[in-house]
């Protein structure tokens, strides 16, 4: 039977969550019951955008913890969003011939920088909403009461929220009570991979009898993902204004994690690197921020102390929140290797 057939159902609802206690309880690393729920939607979607191609024929690119996490098994923590970036040119309409020329011209001045965001933030917005209404119809198929799609208010287009009916709520609930899909439209889509993935509560036994989701993801490679996940850290290090800590301490277990099991080598990836920085430093400016000092040996992974005490507070939050498969180190720890990392490119890049 499908599980979506129990959700349909609400006198099943008693036996869906007796099946997710019975995963907690069996899961090879012992994944919280909310969690293996969700994953359960989250897979489903990813499903329908790639699979059934309700993504359209642009060039979308998931990346992200989730991508980390379900296509690499590169970090031991539950990632609840669906971090998506679609190809800039294919949402300006530009084939590839024309991109070079079109990117250059956006890149002349401010004003052509600025004409550029604005024309691509009216393009993903119309996108989205689009989407929106394809999500709505595909899912009133599911005949489930409380699944729906929606766009935030006021995010121009780049977050779209799922919501499904839960049946099961964790001890802390750190986790959303919907799954964020968060969409960029003045980034790469481009290069990726073809990924399989399943869901964390189908490597239960017991449970083989349950039809579960799974997908073909195209997932971003692994060289832009780091370079990606490096200068977000630079970038929250020295930006203006402090970050806002809250789930933002993932980002440096996430590097952390990357680095320790050489998921891509960042002292030779220079073209990923490179490419990053570019698209970073026209796309995604913010005040403080200057991405192109890491060329020159200058990237910055460790925040100043106030910045620290408060994300290493988040760290703490996370754990006690269950986000995790495994006991992660300690904060201190983190930011003990990620010191000597960020020593080891500085040297080479100077």
């Amino acid at each position: 039977m499908s599980i979506f057939e129990l959700y349909a159902d609400k006198s099943k609802h008693g036996e869906l969550a007796e099946i997710f206690t019975y995963g907690a309880q069996r899961h090879p690393q012992g994944l919280a019951a909310n969690f293996l729920e969700k994953d359960i939607w989250v897979t489903e979607i990813l499903r329908l955008l790639y699979d059934e191609k309700l993504l359209g024929e642009f060039s979308v690119a998931f990346k992200g913890g989730t991508a980390l996490s379900k296509c690499w098994e590169a970090i031991s923590r539950f990632s609840e969003d669906i971090d998506l970036s679609i190809h800039w040119a294919d949402l300006s309409g530009h084939t590839e011939e024309e991109e070079l020329a079109a990117w250059s011209q956006s890149t002349k001045s401010r004003s052509q920088n600025d004409k550029f965001r604005k024309a691509q933030q009216k393009q993903l917005q119309a996108w989205s909403e689009k989407l929106v209404t394809i999500l709505n119809e595909r899912l009133s198929q599911y005949n489930i009461e409380g699944l729906y799609a929606e766009m935030e208010d006021d995010s121009g287009g780049e977050k779209i929220d799922i919501h499904f009916p839960r049946v099961i709520r964790g001890a802390h609930d750190y986790q959303l009570d919907h799954i964020l899909l968060e969409f960029g439209g003045r980034n790469r889509g481009k290069p990726t991979d073809t990924i399989a993935v399943d869901c964390y509560l189908g490597h239960t036994p017991g449970l083989e009898q349950l039809v579960l989701p799974n997908a073909q993801v195209s997932a971003y490679q692994t060289e832009y993902i780091l370079w990606e996940k490096l200068t977000a850290l630079h970038q929250f290090c020295t930006q203006e204004r402090s970050p806002n800590p809250d789930r933002l301490a993932r980002h440096w277990y996430d590097v952390d994690c990357l680095l320790s099991m050489k998921f891509a080598d960042p002292l030779n990836s220079e073209i990923a690197r490179n490419d990053v920085i570019e698209m970073k430093k026209h796309r995604w400016a913010s005040h403080g921020v200057d991405y192109e000092t890491i060329l020159s040996g200058e990237l910055l992974l460790i925040p100043n102390e106030e910045r620290l005490t408060d994300i290493a507070r988040d760290h703490e939050n996370s754990i006690k929140g269950g986000m995790f498969f495994t006991t992660p180190d300690s904060f201190a720890i983190i930011i003990e290797r990620l010191k000597f990392t960020q020593d080891q490119i500085n040297q080479k890049f100077k």
